[in-house]
């Protein structure tokens, strides 16, 4: 989406505005240490005023992200009535939906995105438009299952990475509308970072205090 070009001359509005003040022969000027304390402030915050660009027009609005959720839940009607409905594109819609309480419409609007990706090759493969890579799809289900199991190893510790739960997902997602290749990537970043949450945790269980601590707080 193009950013909406900033509105310079309101913002010069606005700046004179708020400095309530219009140029002065110089023998009428106030030397007042203060009141060009004061002015040189309001100058300033003209200057922001002036600077600041339009950005809300890069925000997704909420409307636009129902629009998404309305497709998305348009597909999956067709899924079902074509039986070829996808439960995970069910949940990813309800999730959408969910978040529009919260005003997160721009991941609301991913998500349902997504789910519209999934819906569209689950139809694609029940009409024989596109065919599953058998191995390719075998071989992501496989490694997601290594990442969710290295995750939950490494959670027992205490060992999870932040990140880990939602590449596991973002797998998932990706391995349902049919990109098994990025599937597998992203499976296998997700349980190498799990591993590596798992030893980083081991590792600083087993370190304990050096010997000079121990001996400082006898």
């Amino acid at each position: 989406m193009a950013q909406a070009p900033v509105n310079k001359n309101l913002n010069f509005g606005l700046a004179s505005a708020y400095l309530g003040c219009e140029a002065r022969p110089e023998h009428e000027r106030s030397p007042d240490p203060m009141k060009t304390q004061t002015l040189t402030m309001r100058l300033i915050i003209a200057a922001l005023l002036i600077a600041i660009p339009a950005t809300s027009a890069l925000a997704t609005t909420r409307q636009e992200a129902e629009e998404v959720i309305a497709e998305a839940r348009t597909q999956h009607d067709k899924a079902i009535a074509a039986g070829a409905a996808d439960s995970q594109a069910e949940q990813m819609i309800e999730e959408a939906t969910a978040l529009l309480s919260t005003r997160q419409y721009t991941k609301a609007k991913m998500i349902a995105y997504w789910a519209i990706r999934q819906t569209e090759y689950a139809l694609q493969v029940q009409s024989g438009a596109a065919v599953v890579e058998e191995d390719k799809a075998a071989m992501a289900e496989s490694l997601i299952a290594a990442a969710e199991e290295a995750r939950k190893k490494a959670a027992s510790v205490g060992g999870e990475w932040i990140a880990v739960g939602d590449m596991i997902k973002n797998a998932q997602t990706l391995a349902g509308a049919g990109e098994f290749d990025k599937a597998i990537d992203e499976a296998n970043a997700a349980r190498f970072q799990a591993e590596r949450g798992y030893e980083q945790s081991m590792a600083e269980k087993d370190a304990g205090f050096p010997q000079y601590m121990l001996n400082f707080v006898k």
